[in-house]
C-alpha cells in the first residue's frame, strides 16, 4: 500500500505537469515569462513532503487493516490446525469488528466444524449399533449351533428353521445396512424403467396380506393409474419398509396404500390409524437407528432405507399426522407419461 501511494503520487504529479505542458503549447494557459523556471525548489520540496505524507498515511491505513484482514485469518487458521489434530470440537469465537465477507468465511467455517462433528459422532454410533445388531443373532446362532454340536438340541426341522430365521434377519439387516450407506453417499444404483405403479403395488397385496391379516390388521388399496420411471425392485422395497414399520408399531387397524399423480410429481402415501411416531423421534425419524421409547423390535434402518431410496429417485419422504391418522409420502420427480384411467 505504500508502494502503491508513491506511485499514485509519482503518476499524479507528473501528468499535471504533462497536461499543462499540452495546455501551454495550445495556448489555453499563458506560458512562463523567459527567466523564470517552470520547477523550483519549492516545487520539488512540496512534492516530496507530499510524498513522505502519503507514506506515512499508507503505512498507518495499511497497518490497520493488516490487523482487521489477518486476525480473524489468523483465528481460522489455528482452528484449523487444532481441527486438522483431531478436536473436533474447536470453533472460532466471534471477532470483533468483523464484517462482509469474513464474517461469513468465520460463520461458514464453524458451520462446517459442526458437520465434521456431527459426521464423526455418527460414525461412532453407527458403529456402536452395527455391533449392537448383530450381535444378539449372531450369539443365537452361535448358541444353537453349538447345542446342537453338543447334543443338547436335536438337528430336526425346527432348529433347522430357527437358525434360517436368524439367517433371513442378518441378511435383511446387512442388505438394509448396504442401501443406506449407498444412498448416504449418492452410489446407490436404480435399473430405471417405466413402471405401473398400480400393477407392482397389486402384486404385492397377496405378499402383504399374508404378513399383516395374522395380525389383525386389513389392507385398503387406493391406487391411481399411471406409469413412473423409477427402480420397481426399490420401490417395493421402500413400500415393504412402511408396511413393516406400521405392522411392528400400530395397532390393529386399516392400512391403506394409495397413489396420486399430479403435475409432475407421484406421491406413494401409506398410512395406518395407530399411535404414530412418538413427538421425541418426529424429526429424526428418518435417520439410521432410531426407535421410539416404546419400540418392540426391529433395526431402525426401515425408514432411512425408504428416505434413500426416495432421494435417490430425485423425491424424498415426509411424515405427517392428521385426524387420528399416521401417514407417511413417498414423493417422486422422476414421472413418465401418466396413464389416467379407470381402476
Amino acid at each position: 500500500m505504500a508502494a502503491l501511494s508513491i506511485v499514485t503520487i509519482i503518476t499524479s504529479t507528473a501528468a499535471f505537469y504533462f497536461i499543462y505542458a499540452l495546455l501551454e503549447r495550445w495556448r489555453i494557459v499563458a506560458p512562463m515569462p523567459a527567466g523564470i523556471e517552470d520547477t523550483t525548489g519549492l516545487d520539488v520540496g512540496i512534492t516530496l513532503g507530499v510524498c513522505v505524507l502519503g507514506l506515512l498515511l499508507a503505512l498507518a491505513v495499511a497497518v490497520w487493516l493488516a490487523r482487521r484482514i489477518v486476525r480473524p485469518l489468523a483465528a481460522v487458521g489455528a482452528a484449523a490446525r487444532q481441527i486438522a489434530s483431531g478436536d473436533l470440537a474447536t470453533r472460532i469465537d466471534t471477532v470483533p469488528d468483523v464484517q462482509g465477507e469474513t464474517a461469513m468465511l468465520i460463520a461458514d467455517f464453524n458451520a462446517m466444524a459442526d458437520r465434521l462433528q456431527q459426521m464423526a459422532e455418527d460414525v461412532s454410533i453407527w458403529n456402536a449399533q452395527i455391533a449392537h445388531e448383530l450381535r444378539t443373532p449372531l450369539t443365537i446362532l452361535q448358541g444353537r449351533l453349538q447345542g446342537a454340536k453338543d447334543g443338547l438340541f436335536p438337528l430336526d426341522e425346527t432348529l433347522v428353521e430357527a437358525l434360517l430365521t436368524q439367517v433371513a434377519g442378518l441378511t435383511r439387516l446387512v442388505e438394509d445396512l448396504r442401501s443406506v450407506s449407498l444412498a448416504d453417499s449418492g452410489r446407490l444404483e436404480l435399473l430405471l424403467s417405466d413402471v405401473d405403479l398400480a400393477g407392482e403395488i397389486q402384486d404385492m397385496a397377496p405378499t402383504l396380506r399374508a404378513m399383516l391379516e395374522p395380525s389383525g390388521f386389513s389392507l385398503a388399496l387406493d391406487l391411481a393409474a399411471g406409469t413412473v420411471l423409477a427402480d420397481a425392485s426399490r420401490l417395493r422395497q421402500a413400500i415393504l419398509a412402511l408396511v413393516d414399520n406400521a405392522h411392528r408399531h400400530a395397532d390393529p387397524c386399516i392400512l391403506s396404500i394409495a397413489t396420486r399423480f399430479t403435475s409432475g410429481h407421484v406421491t406413494i402415501t401409506v398410512a395406518d390409524t395407530g399411535p404414530g411416531l412418538h413427538p421425541d423421534i418426529e424429526h429424526s425419524a428418518f435417520r439410521q437407528f432410531v426407535r421410539g421409547p416404546l419400540s418392540s423390535g426391529g433395526t431402525g434402518l426401515g425408514l432411512a432405507v425408504v428416505r434413500g431410496i426416495a432421494r435417490a429417485h430425485g423425491g424424498d419422504v415426509r411424515y405427517r399426522r392428521e385426524d387420528g391418522v399416521s401417514a407417511f409420502d413417498i414423493s417422486l420427480d422422476s414421472i413418465a407419461a401418466p396413464i389416467f384411467s379407470s381402476r
